[in-house]
């Protein structure tokens, strides 16, 4: 028997007894129903163990090639869809279904059903009072006695009144049936069955009344399937479970009907927005991810954890074609709801009337003088979607889609001074869709007209080591409010994941590009190693010095000979790693030149980045025998003192790879005051910048005497003279 918890056991196991890889598991899924189970135990737990190691349930198997994202029934999704699927199955209602189940599978339905009549019909007429099961029946009869009475006598009484009444004129299923095996024409007696099965169909003979049949024989009833005083109510494994125990073919219909509803649910929370694993998705037309700012905020007890400060480019509008295939999706949902409206339990929106029309709508407001209030366009396009609850999803070119409660949206959109109207012509709200997403293609912070915001923002993000100094940024986050009281701003914590490209266009064009940018960064490369032939301002030089250690520098300065002093050809002046200055003569020059140029080849072949290795910066310092600290802080020495961006002195630069996609924390968009000592007044920052500051103020003890962090320098400094310790100690 398959369990997740031994093949998990098994995978660990491999890994101790010196495998010289791991297993891999290739899971084969057929189309019977009930295999979807097993896979169904596999994709939870895997999204388990993504939020336990990684943080984010989508991060292992069901989003990777393991391909079990469509499996993932056991959520509150899954068990929404199973509650309403068994309401309808017990009201026996119509279903899209119905059409799905063969001839073959009714026929067989409707012999248990006409069997049963029959039975009940040699006990006289009165065939409903007869439906009871008497009390000396076993406890197997009296049950299945319940149910079809409670099916028959229920929800399909109409259904079996007609069977009654062709029971006893012989034209009952097991009746053709019989005639059949002895000896009957059997084209003709098919015909007739055919036409039965037709006539039950017309009064009542459903999917749904199917299925009611199909979970008593695996044991799901409405009474068990609702919680009860010592019972808690079915659940999607255990549903699934028992499906496992009908034939194959019952199996697949069972589950995909149950997909079907889930499907429907899963749509209709998109649709409000609410579709979301618990961390908050940003998204976009298009979202771009740049290189971070990294911090070191924990000093000597961790030099080589980062804070990275990702900016998001985000594109947030929604083109026209998203829009309309929102519009359909939601028309299509609205019909479903049509056609099962006679329902007892109303459908999938429960027939409620839906008083906000899903549709596009025009502002057309104008001003006193009878011109229109929005001089860009002429008017406002809107999507607003009315999925039935107390949500409704609205949409425009420049914002998106967001979700809103059904008041604000009569209140602020249709009541109040928009008025907005509905629009009949699909194709006139598209085409000014159109021209508004166009003149949204600007910043967020300008308007292209009234009220009408650009569609491009940039938002910051947390990311890398944050969790250990967590507690220190959220402290940070308090601010004084316009109230004039302390408040405490809590970060969102986002999931950023740039949607995938499809154009193969733009694949192939920004692949030229990129190789055309590597090539020619390859050519620079090849330029920087070769030394040029005469010595000049801004050529890179080495020397050694303290026995073995190599110091990188550049020419900063030239000296014209002295009178007298012609052969010297000048002074070169260099300024090293280390701080120090130098004076060369052209030889001298030539010779150091040539070093720099053999130790960023030694440097290149130790797998060192082209950056780090060419480096010439006051800040860094490197070794022939032994990489020194490629940490470069983005202050120059001596800037620390009077800066007033205090987050710089712990910062450095970034010399990473940018990820696909991040997790990390988001903080308000809105900026707060921040005293400035330059300006001597208040200035308003961005409200990321301002707990970068308050933190940096923290840990410098400035603000509430805190012990100091060593900045970003300090730590260089401390290396550095680490590195020199160990050569001057002979060390390796």
């Amino acid at each position: 028997m398959y369990s997740f918890d031994i093949q998990i056991f098994l995978s660990y196991f491999s890994l101790i007894i010196n495998q010289t890889s791991g297993p891999q598991y290739k899971f084969l899924i057929s189309e019977v129903g009930g295999e979807k189970r097993f896979a169904a135990a596999v994709a939870k737990r895997l999204a388990l163990l993504g939020a336990l190691t990684q943080g984010d349930r989508r991060a292992t198997g069901q989003s990777n090639a393991l391909g079990l994202a469509n499996f993932d029934f056991d959520n509150k999704f899954g068990t929404k869809a199973l509650r309403k699927m068994l309401d309808e199955i017990w009201a026996c209602t119509t279903s899209s279904h119905d059409s799905e189940a063969t001839d073959q599978v009714y026929v067989q339905t409707l012999q248990g059903i006409d069997a049963h009549l029959i039975e009940i019909l040699k006990e006289g007429d009165n065939w409903q009072a007869n439906m009871a099961p008497y009390s000396d029946d076993s406890q197997s009869e009296q049950t299945y006695y319940k149910m079809m009475e409670k099916l028959l006598i229920g929800p399909c009484l109409q259904l079996a009144t007609s069977r009654v009444a062709a029971c006893k004129d012989n034209r009952g299923i097991p009746t053709l049936v019989d005639n059949i095996a002895n000896g009957g024409d059997r084209d003709e007696i098919k015909a007739k069955i055919n036409e039965e099965v037709k006539s039950a169909k017309e009064n009542g003979l459903n999917f749904h009344a199917l299925a009611f049949i199909w979970l008593f024989e695996v044991g799901v009833t409405q009474q068990t399937s609702k919680a009860g005083k010592y019972r808690a109510p079915i659940t999607v494994p255990k549903f699934l479970n028992r499906i496992l125990g009908m034939n194959l073919k019952r199996q697949q219909l069972m589950t995909d009907h149950f997909l079907q509803y889930l499907g429907m649910e899963v749509r209709k929370a998109k649709l409000d927005g609410v579709y979301d694993i618990g961390i908050k998705t940003m998204s976009g037309n298009e979202l771009s991810i740049e290189k971070p700012r990294a911090f070191c905020f924990r000093g000597l007890e961790a030099k080589d954890e980062k804070v990275l400060l990702y900016k998001i480019v985000r594109d947030r509008g929604m083109e026209s074609s998203a829009a309309l295939e929102l519009y359909n999706e939601a028309k299509a949902l609205e019909e479903n709801d049509e056609g099962t409206s006679n329902a007892p339990t109303g459908g999938f929106f429960f027939g409620r009337p839906r008083p906000i029309k899903t549709g596009f709508y025009f502002d057309k407001r104008k001003l006193t003088d009878g011109s229109p209030l929005f001089k860009e366009t002429g008017k406002r396009v809107f999507l607003i979607i009315n999925s039935g609850l107390v949500n409704c999803v609205v949409a425009r070119p420049n914002y998106g889609k967001f979700l809103t409660s059904k008041d604000w949206v009569k209140e602020y959109l249709l009541q109040g001074p928009p008025r907005l109207s509905l629009v009949a012509d699909v194709q006139e709200a598209v085409t000014l869709w159109d021209a508004e997403f166009k003149a949204a293609n600007r910043p967020f912070t300008e308007t292209y007209q009234t009220y009408c915001k650009g569609r491009h923002t940039e938002s910051f993000v947390f990311s890398g080591s944050v969790v250990p100094v967590l507690n220190k940024i959220i402290v940070s986050a308090r601010h004084i409010s316009y109230m004039g009281g302390e408040t405490q701003t809590l970060p969102a914590i986002v999931r950023v994941e740039p949607p995938p490209t499809t154009d193969a266009a733009s694949t192939e064009g920004d692949a030229g590009a990129t190789n055309d940018a590597l090539a020619d960064e390859s050519a620079a490369d090849d330029d920087d190693d070769e030394p040029a032939a005469e010595p000049a301002v801004g050529q890179k030089v080495a020397i050694e010095m303290l026995g073995s250690s190599i110091f990188r520098g550049k020419i900063t300065e030239y000296k014209d000979e002295e009178e007298g002093d012609e052969e010297s050809g000048g002074t070169y002046i260099a300024k090293f790693t280390d701080g120090s200055e130098l004076e060369m003569s052209t030889s001298e020059a030539k010779e150091a030149m040539e070093m720099f140029t053999t130790e960023v080849s030694k440097l290149g072949k130790a797998k060192m980045q082209k950056a780090d290795a060419s480096n010439t910066e006051v800040h860094a310092a490197v070794c022939s025998t032994a990489q020194a600290s490629t940490r470069r802080p983005v202050l120059e020495e001596g800037e620390e003192d009077d800066v007033e961006e205090s987050e710089k002195l712990y910062e450095e630069e970034y010399d990473g790879i940018v990820p696909k996609m991040l997790v990390g924390l988001e903080f308000q968009r809105d900026p707060v005051s921040w005293y400035s000592a330059s300006a001597q007044e208040s200035i308003r920052i961005p409200f990321y910048q301002y707990v970068l500051r308050k933190l940096a103020e923290k840990l410098r003890g400035t603000d509430l005497g805190d012990a100091t962090v060593m900045s970003t320098r300090e730590l260089l400094n401390h290396e550095k003279a680490a590195l020199l310790k160990n050569e001057a100690n002979g060390g390796d």
